[in-house]
């Protein structure tokens, strides 16, 4: 037969469920409220990019047109002085202001009868700073009447410039 040896009895360990989770309240809801932060910032820094992305692109657009339209207002201009005084490659400036966005017009003699004609949106501080350049290659052409006329080259005549 097989004896036990008696000695203390030792004590039962037994946990009521009360006091496994005490304190578990307090760290879900503290991890709920850094997650559902952290998507909150993460929302807003979305919606902040976006709306420079979109603005830009709007400053650019707007930047374009208005290069676009001094082009046209330049070659429609039956007064334009092409600076026909000075020598091949002189350049006369000067500015037109375009819905409200200023634009800087060169005219660069390139040949007896060519010419470049760049117009350059100036950039506005407030707004991006969105630039935009476009080059027209146009040719001078003496009329029956007398005046010149401007004729744009057939093939492509403007392009934009960086």
């Amino acid at each position: 037969m097989i004896q036990r040896a008696r000695g203390p009895a030792l004590p039962s360990v037994t946990r009521s469920p009360r006091l496994e989770r005490k304190g578990f309240v307090l760290v879900a809801v503290l991890i709920a409220i850094v997650l559902i932060g952290a998507i909150a910032a993460g929302v807003i820094f979305a919606t902040t990019e976006d709306t420079r992305a979109g603005s830009a692109g709007i400053a650019r657009d707007m930047a374009l047109i208005a290069t676009e339209s001094a082009i046209a207002v330049t070659l429609g201009d039956p007064g334009l002085a092409l600076p026909s005084p000075i020598g091949v490659a002189g350049t006369v400036s000067h500015r037109l202001d375009e819905d409200g966005s200023a634009v800087t017009i060169y005219i660069t003699r390139l040949d007896s009868a060519i010419y470049w004609i760049v117009a350059d949106a100036v950039p506005d501080r407030a707004r991006s700073g969105a630039r935009r350049r476009i080059g027209v290659l146009v040719t001078a052409v003496k009329r029956d009447d007398g005046f010149m006329a401007i004729d744009p080259v057939s093939e492509r005549y403007w392009s934009e410039l960086f």
